[in-house]
């Protein structure tokens, strides 16, 4: 039960201090009304992305499904909490959704909830159970709401430098138009001229833009990969290391091509072959340590 408390409470801490972070960046840019107001709405549009989320997958509860699916599903989660509680953890609270997709995956959505693909209700109970136990990982770790509020910061910074570039070029042409007015300027050079500086402060915003994308896509990569190994060791931590190595192993989606540069630093997941190698290290450390 420890091992869910503190899982529990290093992810609140997490969103605690990231939401701070927020709170402070914003007050260097607005007042502390309206810093705690964004910060604030970003907090609650993460929670609601949960539900969010979940209407759009068009997950199915547990209890709607028919007899079959809800048979290996509830099967499934019976061998997660009886092993849960031979370790000391208690996933009771979970609540369980099926996505009709044939593909083979699974989701976590938030503080409890976890949805399983058509495709992985294909496999066995075990398997089936380990991936449960990796995704309820993330629920107790809040790593979907962690990543949401950083969605929610890239978006704010995104936009916000288009409305700077959009005003900064509007004032110009304004300025131009009001001297023209006045007759301290015009003609085709004084046109062409303005031209250029409002491409070029449009290049200047939109250069900040990529830049802002690109560091926030390597960001998120790294912490999503660390997220990955995480809920992998507490899946293992609760036995279930050989069902979720046999399903990275044999189930897991990757492409053949070689990687390049930016895909390795853009991807959410790490290779399997890492994650099953960092599995296999766990285990043989714990046992190591068992033994002596």
């Amino acid at each position: 039960m420890w091992r869910v408390i503190m899982r529990k409470i290093f992810g609140l801490i997490r969103v605690c201090i990231l939401v701070i972070i927020n709170f402070f960046v914003f007050c260097s840019v607005f007042k502390a009304e309206w810093a705690l107001g964004i910060t604030a709405i970003i907090a609650i549009i993460a929670y609601l992305g949960e539900y969010v989320s979940l209407a759009k997958d068009q997950a199915i509860p547990v209890q709607n499904l028919d007899v079959y699916y809800k048979s290996k599903l509830e099967t499934a989660y019976q061998l997660l909490c009886e092993q849960g509680k031979s370790t000391g953890v208690d996933l009771r609270y979970l609540r369980l959704y099926m996505v009709p997709d044939e593909r083979i995956n699974a989701y976590s959505y938030g503080r409890n909830h976890i949805g399983v693909t058509k495709g992985l209700l294909a496999l066995d109970d075990a398997s089936i159970a380990g991936v449960l136990a990796h995704e309820s990982a993330h629920c107790l770790a809040a790593d979907s709401f962690i990543k949401r509020i950083l969605f929610c910061d890239i978006t704010l910074i995104i936009l916000g430098l288009s409305i700077m570039g959009f005003l900064s070029t509007g004032f110009l042409w304004i300025a131009f138009a009001l001297l023209c007015f006045l007759g301290l300027c015009g003609g085709f050079l004084s046109i062409f001229i303005t031209g250029v500086l409002s491409k070029m402060i449009r290049c200047f915003f939109t250069g900040f833009q990529h830049i802002s994308l690109f560091i926030y896509q390597i960001t998120v990569g790294i912490i999503s990969r660390n997220m990955e190994y995480s809920a992998d060791r507490f899946a293992a931590k609760m036995n279930f290391a050989n069902e979720l190595a046999f399903f990275l192993n044999r189930f897991s989606v990757e492409d053949g091509a070689p990687k390049t540069l930016r895909g390795i630093m853009y991807a959410s997941h790490p290779a399997s072959k890492k994650r099953i190698k960092k599995i296999e290290k766990y285990c043989y450390t714990t046992l190591s340590e068992e033994v002596d």
